[in-house]
């Protein structure tokens, strides 16, 4: 026997005006109603309620907790054999993020860098997408820059950005779009920037370095791949895995791995691992994938026979399969005596909501303990009804 709970319709309800009162979603009142009331009392969407006299209700206890295992429940990453990740944008979502990058030398933090930043999904193009792309005011070790070339940068960096990105269906960059306009707007604001900044070797090169590199979109592409943050967040990691939910790659000395987790969290996140090593002298073996697995690399250590290594977890959104945030590290060997590793955390920046529960019920009147949960709504009189005598 099914505990019900009645809701006492009053003049003019439709359903979709019953559950935006208490708070449960219309489809499954209509669909609980018409499942066990009378053939009689069924009722339809969009359309008054006549000639029924309660809408049936779960009991709130026991649907609270059928959505509770239902949201706690766990969930593949896949759900068909292909085991393809792709991007799954629609034009004009913009995401934020805040970012730290530390530099540590033998694990002792040397620099620390962190920002906010926003890429918008601008439109897609074939197999590509064009991005709108902005890092905002970087801060050095929690200042804004203080040093004359910190300083140089930060300005320089002012005719950077925006930047629109063509990416490919892998997630790496594969052009600059607006090179023409990073350009023009350098034309802009070079003669002030002489002007402030007065000659001196250092100033002089760092001017020459970027001019080298907004001489062309692939220079401009190439110099992105040599900053922590294009190199990390543009990573390749949407890819067809294999059944073991693997995908790795070697080039050159260069091999990665990347595994992805087979169930969503709790928070219906995916996880994805990125692993890699930079070997002194090239390895063949045909079982690097399996060494790779095995690796546990830690923050500061390299082993003698790698000239670098890397280990990163990506935790992406399960609808869109966007990045909601990367941490890691990459070690490198800066000499025979010293590891420099750039230690890399990435979040997206989710605007806070107002806590919302299961149910949640706009009206204090409701009485979910009673069987008619809106009987004391109905007895209490308005200020109308005294004078017509109900």
């Amino acid at each position: 026997m099914n505990n019900f709970k009645k809701y006492k319709v009053q003049r003019g309800d439709t359903i979709e005006s019953i559950a935006a009162k208490i708070g449960i979603p219309v489809v499954e009142i209509r669909t609980y109603h018409n499942r066990y009331c009378d053939v009689r009392d069924l009722v339809e969407f969009r359309l008054p309620i006549r000639h029924v006299e309660y809408i049936l209700l779960p009991n709130l206890e026991e649907y609270v907790e059928s959505k509770k295992a239902k949201n706690s429940a766990t969930k593949k990453v896949f759900t068909n054999p292909e085991n393809h990740l792709r991007i799954l944008v629609t034009e004009n979502l913009k995401l934020d993020y805040g970012t730290i990058i530390q530099y540590k030398e033998n694990n002792q933090v040397k620099d620390k860098i962190h920002f906010t930043s926003q890429i918008e999904f601008l439109k897609r193009d074939g197999n590509f997408s064009i991005v709108k792309f902005q890092i905002n005011q970087v801060y050095i070790n929690n200042k804004e820059p203080e040093l004359v070339i910190e300083k140089l940068a930060d300005r320089i960096s002012k005719a950077l950005y925006p930047v629109l990105l063509r990416l490919n269906d892998k997630g790496e960059i594969e052009n600059i779009v607006n090179i023409d306009e990073i350009q023009r707007r350098w034309d802009i604001i070079k003669p002030s920037i002489l002007e402030y900044f007065k000659g001196g070797n250092e100033i002089d090169k760092l001017i020459a370095s970027f001019e080298k590199n907004i001489m062309s979109a692939s220079l401009l592409k190439r110099s992105f791949h040599e900053h922590p943050f294009y190199q990390i967040y543009f990573a390749p990691i949407y890819q067809k895995y294999t059944s073991d939910l693997s995908f790795a790659k070697t080039d050159s000395q260069i091999k990665t791995l990347q595994i992805i987790d087979e169930f969503q969290t709790s928070t219906s996140k995916i996880c994805l691992t990125r692993k890699g090593v930079e070997q002194l002298l090239v390895n063949d073996s045909e079982n690097f994938e399996n060494d790779l697995k095995k690796c546990d690399f830690e923050i500061g250590k390299l082993e003698e026979e790698n000239t670098s290594n890397m280990h990163f977890l990506y935790k992406l959104h399960h609808d869109n399969k966007t990045i909601f945030s990367i941490t890691g590290f990459i070690n490198s060997r800066k000499n025979s005596d010293v590891v420099s590793t750039i230690e890399f955390e990435t979040y997206e920046r989710i605007k806070k909501k107002t806590k919302q529960e299961i149910l949640n019920p706009i009206s204090r009147k409701i009485d979910w303990s009673a069987e008619v949960i809106n009987e004391k709504e109905i007895k209490e009189k308005g200020f109308w009804d005294t004078f017509w005598g109900t």
